[in-house]
């Protein structure tokens, strides 16, 4: 599946990592796995056991990575980037759009920095690239740590997809017409998740909202929201400071979309 360009190497990665956080947790190494299940479920697992914060958990091959709510991510072999680390913030379960928010930006900005092009988010956990889904951010609290995880498509094939994703994936390969390393995306990812996390830490919220705004999708965009069961049609015009994503009906009434799931309304009419 590699095509004979890089695979991650947990050597090169934390031999180029300067980070104080990320990466760097005393008395513990990062894991990469050839095949595991889920990075979240293993950094879950190692943060039960009491492992410090920073603990990196890599994946050449995912074989029950999930998206959000629940979704299976698809992960052929080394097809992708499966990323997670465990975080011991003080902060509030509420906090999850926030955070996923800062995940977001650090991830774009990543992206941009050791690929050359400029992804864009959608609210609330995906990552795009030419209208299509590139990479998605799952985070969760299991008791105290704070359980970040990313995927981030670097090489498919079509007939690694079932029909009904062919049109809606994306992968830097093929968006740049040229092998990519993922190892330098993973080193510029733990720099910018660093920073993000710092930015949460201090209580910078506003600028964690311009940051992810400035790639946004989302924003200004005709949507329709799921959200509790319900469903929301308007235009969403701005992010709250809790990380929600506010909608404008027709009416002028104004909606906080905490979590769940948003189609954003195309040209034809249709949402996608």
């Amino acid at each position: 599946m590699n095509s004979g360009s890089e695979i991650l190497s947990l050597d090169v990665i934390e031999t180029s990592l300067t980070t104080k956080i990320i990466g760097k947790a005393p008395g513990v190494r990062n894991e990469l796995w050839a095949e595991i299940g889920s990075t979240n479920t293993r950094a879950a697992a190692l943060a039960a056991e009491g492992c410090p914060e920073g603990v990196i958990v890599l994946a050449r091959q995912q074989t029950a990575g999930r998206g959000r709510p629940g979704r299976a991510w698809i992960s052929p072999p080394d097809a992708g980037i499966a990323f997670s680390v465990v975080l011991r913030p003080q902060l509030e379960l509420s906090r999850l759009p926030l955070i996923t928010l800062a995940t977001g930006v650090a991830v774009a900005q990543a992206i941009e920095a050791s690929v050359g092009v400029r992804p864009g988010l959608k609210w609330v956990n995906d990552l795009t690239l030419h209208g299509k889904k590139l990479g998605g951010i799952l985070a969760e609290m299991p008791g105290q740590a704070l359980i970040i995880g990313i995927g981030i498509n670097v090489r498919l094939e079509d007939s690694d997809l079932p029909a009904e994703l062919k049109d809606r994936v994306e992968w830097l390969e093929r968006a740049v017409g040229r092998p990519i390393d993922p190892n330098l995306i993973v080193v510029e990812l733990a720099h910018k998740l660093e920073t993000a996390y710092e930015l949460l830490k201090a209580g910078k919220t506003e600028k964690i909202i311009t940051l992810w705004k400035d790639y946004s999708i989302t924003i200004g965009q005709l949507i329709e929201a799921t959200s509790n069961n319900q469903s929301i049609k308007g235009r969403a015009v701005d992010i709250a400071h809790s990380g929600a994503l506010i909608v404008e009906d027709e009416s002028g009434l104004r909606t906080e979309i905490v979590a769940g799931e948003i189609s954003i309304r195309l040209q034809n009419g249709n949402y996608c």
